[in-house]
């Protein structure tokens, strides 16, 4: 289930675009064609979705695709992370299914278009789009990876363990770090003082070793966020240095 993230340029910035559109007075709803019907487990609001996609026009002109990008899109289903036709139309769907969804401009891109400042638009004003949606997995497991894997002690449930971390959301933006405090992270681990992410990354780790915990909202801080710094249904990113750990008594 590894998968690289990635800020969609054209779907992300839609979301505002699309809102303001509410109420505009047009109409009209997605039209949804399975061209694959998958086998996997049912989707649903509030399921984290690990995706591939191409975007075109009517006229089969291609504007979007996660294909050149070489990078999966992840985002959290009908809490408006993308456009509204992909809230309205991918619900129902199952793991490993392609849909296709025919949306028309208001649940799009809206009245503003998708145009920069140059005066060009990657999808021109009131532009009806077409998206190919593969899903491939529901994000709800933690992705792990070591990039220094370490020669001490391995971590286990009860350990008490001493960390240095940096914490950061899928922009890049970090929202914490034990580099602004210069002291390390103590906790038990298994314990339930961290997110559950943590407490399910963690083990395995071996003292000195560096691991990047991949965390989907579900084992992180769900749909209500951390304060002005962790947005609701965040992705986070970890990066997680085991300084030293004391073992849990027999």
């Amino acid at each position: 289930m590894k998968s690289q993230l990635h800020t969609a340029l054209l779907l992300f910035l839609a979301i505002g675009l699309s809102a303001c559109d509410a109420g505009s007075g047009e109409d009209g709803n997605v039209v949804i064609i399975d061209l694959e019907e998958g086998t996997g487990l049912v989707v649903e609001p509030g399921m984290t979705l690990i995706t591939s996609y191409i975007g075109r026009f009517a006229d089969g002109t291609q504007f979007d695709s996660s294909d050149e990008l070489g990078e999966d899109w992840i985002f959290t289903l009908g809490v408006g992370q993308v456009l509204k036709g992909w809230d309205q139309g991918l619900g129902g769907m199952k793991v490993g299914g392609t849909r296709r969804l025919e949306i028309p401009s208001h649940l799009a891109f809206g009245r503003s278009g998708q145009c920069f400042s140059d005066g060009t638009c990657a999808v021109p004003p009131n532009t009806d789009v077409i998206y190919d949606v593969t899903v491939i997995d529901i994000f709800d497991e933690v992705i792990i990876e070591d990039t220094v894997e370490g020669d001490g002690e391995v971590a286990e449930a009860n350990d008490v363990l001493f960390v240095e971390y940096t914490g950061q959301l899928r922009n890049g933006d970090v929202f914490d770090s034990t580099n602004l405090t210069g002291t390390v992270f103590q906790f038990t681990l298994g314990r339930g003082s961290v997110i559950p992410g943590w407490d399910q990354g963690i083990p395995g780790m071996k003292v000195g070793g560096t691991r990047r915990l991949i965390i989907p909202p579900v084992l992180a801080y769900g749909p209500y966020g951390a304060g002005s710094a962790v947005p609701p249904f965040a992705v986070l990113i970890f990066d997680i240095r085991l300084v030293e750990l004391v073992k849990a008594p027999d």
